[in-house]
């Protein structure tokens, strides 16, 4: 027999096509006896199925579509975008899934690819509110929809998972403060970003818990995620508040240039500023000295987004909570030190 296809095993193995599709994608929902029937069909023809092929029996992709939509720049200069996709993708992959990733701000791709059903789900990766468009068809489309990330102009119906980013500062801040630190100067995320907002807020009402409102340089706000951005908002610091005694900063990649801005001005950490991170991405304890940082346990939340999304496509289980907050832990390293007397 020339070109077997799938329907050809079904008809010799007296099964239907789509259980020939389970017993081909090791699903476990198949009789032994009928998995055995299968596979004899199969290896006395040595059929290769295509993905195509096993895709087009079952109706579906057995295709995720990942998105994170902002400039590719903003996206691969921060290592936390690569640590949140590379768990995604692992993920995704020992579930037994192809990936579609793209990065654009308008979510072109993910929107052609779910208009013309070429992926069983979607994963956005830090959407906001401009995003509200794009996120409203995906849903009208009925695509199995998780975010990661959370923001609340998209309403309260999507799946959005989210590192508690308030809590997370609150942490950083009580931190210092618990060293004696009340000159904190805070180096900001860009605005756009939901969860620069919440960790902004955090660090404000943390300052005004002691007495103190911040003003002149101590706050400042980032356009990106880069080492230049950390560089130049502590210099501005560095000359506007000569006296600040503790840093916190809201991305540990940009520390790397916070830490050569206060070489530069011969400034030692922590014996004359105290530095605390947040993200912990896995160069972090390399640092010299080893940065004190906020884990917001980014591996975990992108296995956890594919995880909730499979079970969305597989079996139509939704979580009961549409809106679920990874807690933030503190990891003390060598960077922070009580403030000297």
């Amino acid at each position: 027999m020339s070109k077997i296809t799938i329907l050809d095993i079904a008809l010799e193995a007296g099964v239907s096509k789509s259980t020939v599709s389970r017993v081909l994608n090791n699903k476990p929902d198949v009789l032994p006896e009928t998995k055995q029937r299968v596979l004899s069909v199969v290896n006395k023809y040595h059929f290769q199925p295509t993905a195509y092929a096993i895709s087009m029996s079952q109706k579906r992709s057995n295709c995720i579509s990942i998105v994170i939509p902002h400039p590719i720049d903003h996206v691969f200069k921060n290592p936390y975008y690569s640590e949140t996709l590379r768990a995604a993708l692992d993920n995704a992959q020992k579930k037994g899934y192809y990936v579609l990733f793209s990065c654009s701000p308008d979510m072109s791709e993910t929107i052609n690819a779910v208009s013309q059903r070429r992926v069983d789900g979607v994963l956005v990766i830090s959407p906001i509110a401009s995003h509200k468009d794009a996120m409203r068809f995906l849903q009208d489309s009925s695509v199995p929809l998780v975010t990661c990330g959370k923001c609340k102009e998209l309403g309260e119906d999507i799946i959005q998972i989210c590192t508690d980013n308030y809590q997370g500062e609150l942490l950083a801040m009580q931190h210092l403060k618990r060293l004696g630190h009340r000159k904190i100067a805070y180096i900001n995320g860009p605005d756009f970003l939901p969860s620069s907002q919440e960790r902004i807020r955090a660090y404000m009402d943390s300052m005004h818990e002691i007495g103190i409102h911040p003003i002149g340089g101590l706050v400042q706000h980032s356009e990106e995620y880069s080492i230049e951005a950390g560089y130049n908002a502590t210099i501005r610091i560095l000359d506007e508040v000569p006296d600040v005694s503790a840093i916190s900063i809201a991305s540990d990649y940009m520390a790397l240039g916070l830490e050569k801005a206060l070489r530069e001005k011969c400034r030692r950490v922590p014996d004359d500023i105290s530095v605390i991170g947040f993200d912990n991405i896995p160069i972090s304890e390399h640092y010299s000295p080893p940065l004190t940082t906020i884990d917001q346990h980014i591996a975990e939340k992108g296995k956890l987004c594919i995880d909730i999304l499979v079970d969305l496509i597989d079996k139509g289980i939704r979580p009961d909570n549409c809106s679920i907050d990874v807690a933030p832990t503190l990891c003390l390293r060598e960077s922070t030190k009580e403030i000297r007397s």
